[in-house]
């Protein structure tokens, strides 16, 4: 289940916003006042803006669990967001999720696959629309403190001539 994009300087606040609008709907807040159990990770899709003080557009989500993948509650604000399959470049990270901390990740990331056919591969994916996208997933509860995991994805799919 997705919110709808939540333009915002802050991938934390905007994180914030769209959980508190999943957490609602699990917790009944949906058209059919139906309690949901949480799924973990909560995914964050991000497109940066162009300028460091400029709105970003966010997409916060996570996965509807089996039991309800058949028919979905909706909700008012929600939408439901299938994947297809896609392959994921990953980079895992620490603590609690800080907007100084994700930028910096997400370039190591991107530092790490210079050169390789997989940055080949996201660049393709991505295309003039989604510049320097990336997914930031949270699994721990914020009342977790110790050994929390995050990570961030660069998505892309591996066309016929760069598969090894």
């Amino acid at each position: 289940m997705s919110t709808s994009p939540i333009q915002d300087i802050s991938l934390v606040e905007a994180t914030r916003t769209g959980f508190l609008q999943l957490f609602d709907y699990i917790q009944g807040k949906n058209d059919y006042e139906q309690k949901i159990e949480m799924t973990a990770p909560v995914i964050t899709e991000v497109s940066p803006s162009d300028g460091p003080l400029c709105e970003s557009s966010f997409v916060i989500s996570f996965s509807v669990p089996k039991l309800n993948q058949a028919n979905p509650p909706p909700a008012k604000g929600l939408h439901l967001q299938r994947w297809e399959p896609v392959y994921a470049a990953v980079r895992q990270f620490s603590g609690f999720v800080a907007d100084s901390d994700v930028g910096e990740e997400a370039a190591a990331l991107q530092g790490s696959l210079a050169g390789t056919v997989w940055a080949a591969a996201i660049e393709k994916s991505h295309g003039a629309d989604h510049k320097s996208g990336y997914t930031v997933a949270q699994y721990n509860s914020p009342f977790e403190f110790d050994d929390r995991v995050n990570e961030i994805w660069m998505l892309f799919n591996i066309q016929d001539e760069l598969t090894c």
